[in-house]
């Protein structure tokens, strides 16, 4: 039976991730994992004719913990006469900024990180401490969120940038192996508390949902999503040849003119020609639209893809009253005579609005011409489901901050009365037949990085822990 490094050793030579010569850098927080990547990589880096050292991404987050992360992971560098990449991040003012989840705040940070060694040419390769679970973790998350095969292929094993890879040369192998090794090695690593935090929705899955899975559903979940993962990464990436074949066929050059003829083409649209788009199979559609998109720049979900679909199947209806459908954030799909126009609608800088709401007090909203309250309610009809008021208590912390009222954005949920988990935003809104400029506009109320009330539908009570009720109102402005 082979070993946990040479286990590791064959993914990497099936699949070309490390050549002779390369510089790897390994991404180490501390963790399990990512400790575990870099000893096995320190066993296997002769074999392998590599030349290694270690990249730290300090988040800014976490105070003395992440501080003792820092400093374990230098020392760590320091006795295996490693070089050693830090680098300090502060994700909580990347999310403000950016209008992001602390996750995906931190992830953005870490993208940017290993961009920069690889650009400035520190290192031709970053590796990550990715594992079998993270694969299996991410592909039901993909998969419960809406996504299509690129999404269940999950977590790639390699990633190409401009400038070298990114690899993931763990994503065959399972966590308790790879803390077997560490043990066996007598390799202390760092636990991260906030990997128990359940405000984070993969903890929440990590936690409350995997172990379900594998102990009512299939012992061997995790493996069962993995290799659907390995499987659909292999048929997108045959997907993506045809793709890139056929899209040039049905793109019609430049944009037209007055008068006739055509002009030089936008970077901000782009034009298939309906006969050719039509000969195609459904499946065939979905991605040539997919693909049309990402050439733009905006991504385009199965909603998007349908809505356009639905478009360009209406065309041969009489007196049709819709030619445009919006697909994303300041996008919009249009008909012309022979063709589907893929265009950007108005600018992103113009779409949105950000108001601080004082707790009590109000503020007027000019771009709805509406007035915010925010009061508290003395209320005695407290629920007797103590999960529900765990689920929406409010802390003093709260309270003393301002609610930010602001227009939705693609990616916001929300978690409707009487349900039970989050949902998507844009698939609440969809019902309410808005048109473009309502939806692009639609209010919420924001506490903190969640979404605690949405006009026109039904929100929860939010309760402090004394039993008051916070209210908010909206009216039209006098």
């Amino acid at each position: 039976m082979r070993t946990l490094p040479q286990q590791v050793a064959a993914y990497i030579q099936a699949r070309s991730l490390m050549r002779a010569g390369e510089r790897v850098a390994v991404a180490v927080s501390g963790g399990a994992d990512s400790v575990g990547l870099l000893r096995i990589l320190l066993e296997l880096r002769s074999e392998l004719g590599i030349v290694l050292s270690v990249a730290h991404l300090h988040h800014g987050i976490r105070g003395a913990d992440a501080n003792a992360d820092e400093a374990f992971v230098a020392e760590l560098a320091r006795i295996h006469d490693l070089e050693l990449h830090l680098r300090r991040g502060d994700a909580r003012q990347e999310s403000q900024h950016h209008r992001l989840s602390l996750e995906a705040a931190g992830r953005r940070l870490r993208q940017a990180f290993f961009a920069d060694l690889l650009e400035h040419g520190a290192v031709n390769v970053v590796a990550t401490a990715h594992t079998l679970e993270d694969q299996a973790e991410t592909v039901l998350l993909k998969l419960v969120r809406g996504t299509g095969t690129r999404g269940l292929a999950g977590i790639f094993p390699e990633q190409k940038l401009s400038n070298g890879r990114v690899v993931r040369p763990l994503l065959a192998s399972r966590r308790d192996p790879i803390r077997e090794y560490l043990r066996e090695l007598s390799q202390p690593w760092r636990e991260d508390l906030s990997n128990s935090d359940l405000s984070f929705t993969r903890n929440r899955l990590r936690a409350r949902v995997m172990p379900v899975l594998r102990e009512e559903i299939n012992p061997s979940g995790d493996i069962a999503l993995a290799h659907a993962a390995e499987i659909a990464c292999a048929e997108d990436d045959y997907w993506d040849a045809q793709i890139n074949r056929l899209l040039p066929l049905v793109v019609v050059r430049g944009e037209p003119a007055r008068g006739g003829g055509r002009k030089g083409t936008s970077a901000e649209a782009i034009s298939l020609d309906i006969e050719k788009f039509q000969q195609h199979p459904l499946a065939v559609q979905r991605r040539l639209l997919r693909s049309a998109g990402e050439q733009l720049g905006c991504g385009l979900d199965f909603e998007h893809v349908q809505a356009v679909l639905e478009l360009v199947a209406s065309r041969s209806v009489r007196g049709m009253q819709n030619k445009t459908v919006e697909i994303a954030n300041g996008w919009r799909a249009r008909l012309l005579f022979r063709e589907l126009r893929i265009e950007r609608a108005f600018k992103e800088e113009s779409a949105g609005y950000e108001h601080a709401l004082p707790i009590p007090g109000e503020v007027q909203i000019a771009e709805l011409g509406t007035v915010m309250r925010a009061y508290i309610r003395e209320d005695t009809g407290i629920a007797d489901n103590a999960a529900y008021n765990r689920a929406h208590s409010i802390g003093p912390s709260e309270l003393s901050k301002p609610l930010v009222i602001r227009n939705w954005r693609a990616g916001d949920r929300f978690r409707p009365l009487q349900h039970r988990s989050e949902k998507r935003l844009k698939e609440l809104l969809y019902p309410l037949h808005l048109t473009v400029e309502e939806k692009r506009l639609w209010p919420v109320a924001v506490m903190g990085e969640r979404i605690v009330w949405v006009r026109g539908i039904a929100s929860p009570e939010l309760r402090t822990e004394n039993g008051q009720r916070l209210c908010i109102s909206e009216e039209n402005a006098s």
